[in-house]
């Protein structure tokens, strides 16, 4: 009587991935990530950055950004300032810094409420069809025709004459002029899941809508909105930065656009550093978001998987 075979074991690619340890894992995707999109790459570290400075702002800024050395006005970089100082005496490197914080809060801010606003309404509209999609989409239309920059400039406006909060009110107001464009995109998207044979068998099964849109159309379309609120935040930053730079920031605080207004055009020839370091910090950070948002787009998206540009 012979004996039974033992099963050889699995070889190690056969292996499930869940068994591996949570930080090699994350490292083989990034590693992954890094070969396949370096350009991509180079922005989500550059991202990562920026979001480090923000964070952590009060703890890697040599300086008060609001304290002032009257002494040290406009000298160029030395070991006490290593960017130097503006007019007043203003550490330019400590306000970098907190600038970050300021840029990124609104950007990513106003672009999270959006994508959450654009997702309700394209998913609602998208879905029920009929009257209430052409009713919703109509006024999305007249939405998206709305003159953008007249509106920031006259709602901030009038904002500054009272008391409220400017990042909150630059954080909605960017939400709103963002959200009508989201929705177009993300509606597209849920057309195409809505007519899916899963989805017309959870609704033949006698699931409810509301079950079918959250459990089966909002998980498809996820990548989607990650991707469209990752390129928008550029956006964002860049309002930011030009309504700081007219003067319609948040008063006080430490911002780009408003350092390239206030010192770097009026002391430029004397401390040039006062308008590039700004406009580097603008520069890099949307660069980034751009060139991450854009690897994302091509590794999330069904259609460019197969793709090497």
């Amino acid at each position: 009587m012979t004996q039974p075979e033992i099963a050889a074991p699995l070889p190690a690619p056969a292996r499930s991935r869940a068994q591996r340890p949570l930080p090699l894992r994350v490292l083989r995707t990034v590693g992954r990530f890094a070969r396949r999109k370096p350009l991509g790459f180079v922005g989500a570290l550059m991202v990562a950055f920026f979001v480090v400075l923000a964070v952590f702002a009060p703890l890697i800024a040599p300086h008060d950004p609001e304290q002032t050395h009257l002494r040290d006005r406009l000298i160029g970089p030395s070991s006490d300032y290593w960017l130097g100082t503006d007019q007043v005496g203003h550490d330019v490197l400590s306000r970098l810094i907190f600038g970050a914080r300021l840029s990124l809060t609104i950007g990513v801010a106003s672009i999270l409420v959006a994508s959450a606003a654009a997702t309700v309404i394209a998913v609602v509209s998208a879905y029920s069809g009929g009257w209430v999609d052409n009713v919703i989409q109509r006024f999305v239309d007249a939405w998206i025709a709305l003159p953008n920059l007249v509106i920031l400039i006259t709602f901030l406006g009038i904002v500054r004459r009272t008391d409220a909060n400017m990042i909150l009110a630059m954080v909605l107001a960017f939400a709103f002029l963002y959200t009508a464009t989201a929705t177009r995109v993300i509606r597209s998207a849920v057309i195409e899941i809505r007519d899916r044979p899963f989805v017309e068998a959870a609704d033949a099964a006698g699931a409810s809508p509301i079950r079918i849109m959250a459990n089966h159309v909002l998980p498809n379309i996820f990548p989607l909105i990650l991707i469209t609120a990752t390129v928008a935040v550029p956006g964002a930053i860049l309002a930011e930065a030009s309504l700081s730079f007219l003067g319609f920031g948040p008063a006080g605080e430490p911002s780009w656009g408003q350092m390239l207004s206030v010192d770097g055009r009026e002391f430029f020839r004397t401390q040039p550093g006062l308008a590039v370091y700004p406009g580097l910090c603008i520069a890099f950070t949307v660069f980034g978001f751009n060139m991450f948002g854009d690897a994302l787009r091509d590794v999330l998206d069904p259609r460019l998987r197969g793709s090497r540009h």
